[in-house]
């Protein structure tokens, strides 16, 4: 009986964690339909070409990644004017500590996103399946030669889910799970080589 209590509670608190977690990234990003994946607890370090090293951003706190609704293909995203930060199909917050802010029709289906624990700026990256980003490159040549984008790519590789972003940016993410490491990164992977869903149930 006591068993079956404490998996009871388990589940509850797992369902409240997740809907705490999309109320709060839906502040950030109100676009978010479904939270895919969340862990508690992830670092982000960034490579840096120049030195040929990994250098560790001011970035911790809980890993999510979620569908976002992007089935107004008029959407265009908003300007970066400082008052809005966080957005995360902006690549948000500063983009010198960050990365390149990414602008023009909001074509970004999935999110991730650290809640920073360390000071109010959240990291964040838009993700987008590879197929979309190909057929952009045909179809809208002219958006493209203006703002191009690069197909993503993942990989695990020393503790870490490496992430190569829409601007040919790498980035590595360190989970404190190790099973949660390789989920995240399968998840990923998973979306960048599949068309894009509505929803997954």
């Amino acid at each position: 009986m006591a068993t079956k209590n404490m998996e009871a509670a388990a589940t509850t608190m797992d369902i409240y964690r997740k809907a705490l977690n999309f109320n709060v990234i839906g502040r950030y990003d109100p676009k978010i339909k479904q939270l895919l994946f969340h862990t508690p607890h992830a670092s982000v370090y960034k490579w840096d070409f120049a030195n040929d090293e990994w250098t560790k951003l001011e970035y911790q706190g809980v890993l999510a990644i979620y569908l976002r609704d992007v089935h107004d293909e008029q959407d265009v995203l908003p300007a970066q004017d400082g008052s809005e930060q966080n957005n995360t199909a902006n690549n948000a917050t500063d983009s010198a500590n960050c990365g390149a802010v990414l602008t023009g029709r909001d074509i970004y289906n999935y999110g991730l996103i650290i809640l920073n624990r360390m000071n109010p700026d959240n990291f964040s990256m838009g993700i987008v399946p590879n197929s979309v980003i190909n057929k952009r490159k045909v179809f809208n040549a002219s958006e493209d030669a203006e703002n191009p984008l690069e197909c993503m790519g993942v990989e695990v590789k020393d503790d870490l889910v490496i992430i190569k972003n829409l601007k040919h940016e790498v980035y590595g993410i360190w989970i404190h799970t190790v099973a949660d490491r390789q989920n995240i990164y399968e998840l990923i992977k998973y979306l960048l080589e599949n068309d894009p869903k509505d929803t997954f149930a």
